[in-house]
């Protein structure tokens, strides 16, 4: 029996992840992102000497922007839409438990947002590498961040029109592979296209960070999946976008308010405090984001995910699918 349910789960985890990044939307965040990214060292002026901070700080940004609206995105595909078209009705008529098949939507959720992550995090150190030289920028690192995106829509587009199969899907993880081989090109090449030791003009301090940011957006789409439960599209995402916007806000609207205030006190719990992740200020001067921080920060997100999906299972439970 356990066997038989751990084959469901990760059949119906791999169904959901292969059917968000089909989505166009996916592919088109997941693009823009990178893009935006590329383009940020190279079109930025009058930095004052801050360079890199500004390319490190908008990048993360960016990452975590578009990280919220693809988690959104893929949920509402991966269990609103199901739940609207009846066709999540076809899968919980069989002896499959609803826990099971709630849980496995936010596993294949979750691993597209971790591809999504890990291509950004790829794509960030590269763009900072670029910035590097505030006025002389680093096309040895820029023009294969640049390429691959351009290449993911050339390959996906070749493979649609030869193969006649689905262009978005595959433009998406040719994003991903193009993204880690220029990563690697990238790694071996100095700024003068002489070889070097793999990675040494990345600033790796940045991978605690993009840890964090990845931490976020899976407590993201934890929230997104269990209000996908009741909710469709648009007001998940309205929802994910207050969420995100009193999260950055709590410490300000709700936790100086905490000592006096029961309801101050209870809001500041409950709604996630994103400034937890956000802690790209300790990368000032030669400073990093200790392993003792990443351990709490990684509890913190881990419980606060266990009482989303909870709350989100209790719900599905309950409620009524037409044909299940």
């Amino acid at each position: 029996m356990l066997y038989l349910r751990v084959k469901q789960f990760l059949t119906i985890a791999r169904l959901t992840g292969l059917e968000a990044i089909r989505q166009p939307l996916a592919f088109i965040l997941f693009a823009t992102a990178v893009l935006l990214v590329a383009l940020l060292p190279l079109v930025l002026s009058h930095t004052l000497g801050e360079s890199v901070k500004f390319v490190r700080d908008g990048s993360l940004g960016f990452m975590f922007v578009a990280g919220l609206l693809l988690s959104a995105q893929a949920a509402c595909s991966a269990l609103s839409e199901e739940l609207r078209r009846g066709t999540a009705s076809v899968v919980l008529i069989k002896p499959i438990p609803r826990s099971l098949f709630f849980l496995a939507k936010f596993a294949g959720v979750a691993w597209v947002m971790l591809l999504y992550c890990a291509g950004m995090t790829m794509a960030i150190l590269l763009a900072v590498r670029t910035a590097y030289d505030a006025y002389v920028p680093d096309w040895w690192s820029a023009t294969p961040l640049l390429a691959a995106t351009i290449g993911a829509f050339l390959i996906g587009g070749l493979i649609n029109f030869m193969g006649r199969r689905p262009f978005v899907s595959n433009a998406f993880l040719w994003l991903l592979i193009l993204l880690s081989a220029a990563f690697a090109f990238g790694g071996w090449i100095d700024a003068s296209g002489a070889r070097m030791p793999f990675g040494t003009l990345y600033e790796y301090r940045i991978l605690p960070v993009a840890a964090l940011m990845t931490l976020a957006i899976l407590m993201l789409a934890g929230i997104s999946v269990a209000l996908a439960t009741r909710l469709t599209a648009l007001p998940t995402l309205s929802l994910c976008g207050a969420v995100f916007l009193l999260g950055l806000l709590s410490d300000y609207f709700f936790g100086r308010h905490a000592d006096t205030s029961f309801i101050a006190q209870l809001l500041y719990q409950l709604i996630p405090n994103w400034q937890h992740f956000w802690v790209v200020d300790a990368l000032g001067g030669d400073g990093v984001v200790p392993l003792e921080y990443l351990k709490l920060a990684l509890g913190y997100a881990a419980f606060y995910l266990a009482g989303v999906l909870t709350v989100g299972a209790v719900s599905f439970e309950r409620m009524e699918v037409e044909g299940s």
